[in-house]
This record gives C-alpha cells, sequence and structure tokens, in this order.
C-alpha cells in the first residue's frame, strides 16, 4: 500500500467517525419537553361492555415551541377503540407551558375482569423525532352510578397565603356540585344528581411535599352542597421563587365528575427589609437612631419584632416589638441610645423576627455602621477655653477700632 492511498483511507476513517457522530445526535422537540398525562376518564370505573371516554393531555414544560405534536393511543385487552383510525392524533406545535388536549373513545371487552388494565400512549414533539411513551391504568368495575351530580372546584385558599421557602403550611380546597335540583331526565332517562367522592387526593410538586393522604370513600354531596378538605404541604428549603403546581385528583362513581385540577402555590422568600430614616450618627454621649421597617412579602406577618445590637452603644429599646404587618406595610421605629465605648464608630447588627402562619423566620442584617463624635480630651479644655477668649478678644477689639474711626 502507497503513502498516499494510507493517508485517503485514514481520511475516510475520519469522515466516517465524524458523520456517525453527528448520526447519533439526539433529535429534541425545538427545546420543547412533554409531559403526558390522563386528566380523567368517564364513566369511572369504566363499564364491562360499554364505551369510555378519554382525555389525554400533553403539556409542553420546555424552553422551546414543540413544534409538531403527535400523540397515539395503543390500547391493550380489554380496551379497543372505536376506530383505528382515530389512533393517532396531531395538533401542530404546542409552545412553551402550554397545553393540549387529546380525546379517545375505548370500548370494554365483555368479558372483562374488574380490576386495573394498562393502556399505552406514545408521543413524539416533531415528524421524524424519537417516539416516546407511557403506561397509564384505567379501572374497570361494575359499581358506577347512574348520576349525574357536576361537582366545581370553587375554591383554593392557602394558609399563609404565601409560603417562604422551609414553611409548612395548609391547603383548604373547596367542592361544590353545581347541580340545581334532585333529578334530571337525558335522552328519557331519568337520573339523579347527587355527586359521590370516592376518593381526593392532592398531589405535590418538585418544590412542595403533600403531607397529608388521599381521603378515601367521603361520600355524597347532593345539589348544591359544598365540602372543604384540607391538605397539609411542606415546602422544600431550596425551593425557587415563583408558582409551584400541585395536582387535585378526584374518583368518583359517576359519568361526570372524575377529574383533575391544577393547585397553583405562591413561594417567595422576601421577608422583612430594614432601612435607616436617618444618618446612623451619634453624640458622645448617646441619640437616637430611627429606622424604616417593611414588609417585603405577598403574606401577613405577625410577631414581627426588630432587636439592634452595637458594641459600646446601648439600646432603649433593648428590642422593639410591631406585631403584626400587612404586605408592603411601612413601619417607623426609634430607639435611644447610649454611647458606653470610645470607637468612633461601631458596627449595626439588627436582627428581625417574625412568624409567617405558624412558621418562625428570623435574619441577621449587619451591613450597618455607626458614626460616634469624639469626645475632646479632658487635658484640652483650658486650651478650648483660652483660644476662644482670645478670638472673642479679637473681634471685640476690631469692632472698637472700627467705631472710632468712624468717630474720628
Amino acid at each position: 500500500m502507497t503513502q498516499n492511498t494510507a493517508s485517503q483511507l485514514q481520511h475516510l476513517f475520519v469522515l466516517a467517525v465524524l458523520a456517525s457522530a453527528i448520526l447519533v445526535i439526539p433529535v429534541s422537540a425545538s427545546g420543547g419537553a412533554l409531559k403526558v398525562d390522563i386528566t380523567r376518564y368517564e364513566p369511572y370505573p369504566a363499564e364491562i361492555g360499554k364505551y369510555v371516554d378519554v382525555w389525554v393531555s400533553v403539556k409542553n414544560a420546555g424552553g422551546g415551541t414543540a413544534e409538531d405534536v403527535t400523540i397515539e393511543l395503543v390500547p391493550k385487552y380489554p380496551f379497543t377503540l372505536d376506530s383505528e383510525h382515530n389512533a393517532r392524533q396531531n395538533k401542530g406545535s404546542i409552545g412553551t407551558d402550554a397545553s393540549a388536549m387529546y380525546e379517545y373513545r375505548l370500548f370494554v371487552a365483555d368479558d372483562a375482569k374488574p380490576g386495573v388494565h394498562e393502556i399505552t400512549i406514545r408521543y413524539q414533539g416533531e415528524d421524524g423525532a424519537t417516539w416516546s411513551e407511557k403506561d397509564f391504568e384505567v379501572k374497570v368495575g361494575t359499581d358506577t352510578l347512574d348520576s349525574r351530580g357536576t361537582l366545581k372546584l370553587e375554591a383554593i385558599t392557602t394558609d399563609p397565603k404565601v409560603l417562604i421557602p422551609g414553611d409548612t403550611g395548609t391547603v383548604t380546597l373547596k367542592l361544590t356540585n353545581t347541580a340545581s335540583q334532585y333529578a334530571v331526565t337525558i335522552n328519557g332517562k331519568d337520573y339523579d344528581t347527587n355527586a359521590q367522592l370516592n376518593e381526593v387526593e392532592l398531589i405535590g410538586s418538585d418544590g412542595i411535599i403533600v403531607t397529608t393522604d388521599a381521603y378515601q370513600n367521603m361520600g355524597v354531596l347532593g345539589p348544591d352542597d359544598s365540602i372543604e378538605i384540607s391538605y397539609n404541604v411542606q415546602v422544600h428549603d431550596d425551593a425557587a421563587d415563583g408558582t409551584e403546581h400541585l395536582n387535585f385528583a378526584l374518583t368518583g362513581s359517576s359519568h361526570t365528575y372524575n377529574a383533575k385540577w391544577d393547585i397553583p402555590i405562591k413561594v417567595e422568600s422576601a421577608g422583612i427589609k430594614i432601612i435607616p430614616s436617618k444618618p446612623l450618627k451619634l453624640a458622645c454621649d448617646g441619640g437616637k437612631i430611627e429606622f424604616d421597617v417593611a414588609n417585603t412579602h405577598s403574606s401577613t406577618f405577625t410577631s414581627v419584632s426588630i432587636e439592634p445590637q452595637a458594641g459600646g452603644v446601648t439600646f432603649t429599646p433593648t428590642e422593639y416589638f410591631i406585631g403584626t404587618m400587612e404586605p408592603d406595610e411601612l413601619f417607623t421605629i426609634e430607639f435611644d441610645c447610649e454611647v458606653t465605648g470610645d470607637s468612633p464608630e461601631t458596627a449595626l447588627h439588627l436582627y428581625a423576627e417574625y412568624q409567617n402562619g405558624n412558621n418562625r423566620h428570623g435574619a441577621l442584617l449587619n451591613n450597618r455602621v455607626i458614626e460616634i463624635e469624639q469626645m475632646v480630651p479632658e487635658g484640652n479644655s483650658s486650651a478650648v477655653t483660652i483660644s476662644a477668649a482670645l478670638l472673642l478678644a479679637v473681634v471685640v477689639g476690631a469692632g472698637i477700632y472700627r467705631r472710632k474711626r468712624r468717630g474720628a
């Protein structure tokens, strides 16, 4: 083999390696990251020998638009699609934090056994991209009721209103049966409008843990009846500022109220801010210092107190108790100071304590300095007195001299 031929083969080998490296780069959905979930299916549980409607949500949780989203439902026994042509659906692009809903109708086999069965959802973010898939459980049973109660998530309450990283709190959800009468006729058939709650569960997020288990067999809500359900939550210490999204999942025993709701919970790390409202200067024997205290958080704080500490200075009061502070409220506080040291300046540490709900918080601020005027040394007092007397004599003498000149 000649040197030229060897060189050509080496060159071709390098090109082949580069080509293979390029080919294995995965294709993404133009920055999109898809999250697929079954929002609900009705009736719940799916009835043997009848159709069940399934709603599939696809959310783009990535940093860019998913340009060409396609999903495909792959049924398994005992489920079959109403039409094979409906298996694959495409709704085009989905923007960041946006979602799309896909609907399917499945038939449950006549010989199906009661219990939990699976279906598979395949999805891709753009044409030609690698397919991903996820399995979901669908309950099949015989205990479905012919009721048409419609439940509405009427209110979401968080205590405290806005949580701080590390806080514990309570989320209370109010469900109402929106039916206005006790029976309704659909296609010539009468149905009651009760709403039965088999299970309700609040599901946590990356930043928040739900510490209360799901509630089971909570009974029936009649027309216009309401129920409040509370869950305890814990925010991670490193949770980021912003909105965490929890999922509230409801399963019942009718055709119309098996659902999931998004529960937004706000998290803020902001707290108490302290700003000097006057220059931090004291006379050699003491004086006053004054501060503006602001609640920069979106919740109401209680038991707010401020304690100043500085070497060589005694403060009265030793701690200023403010009490309750609403969001964006500003409170001005003042301390009497007695200087006990001889330094021209001293570092000021301000310690703030406050409660957000039942959560106690504290913050130490130490980026302030108090300037202190210096005392005149005792040995120089007579010299100062003599200098002042000489200055006065010169001024008086000058005045007498000028008067004499005018009188001459």
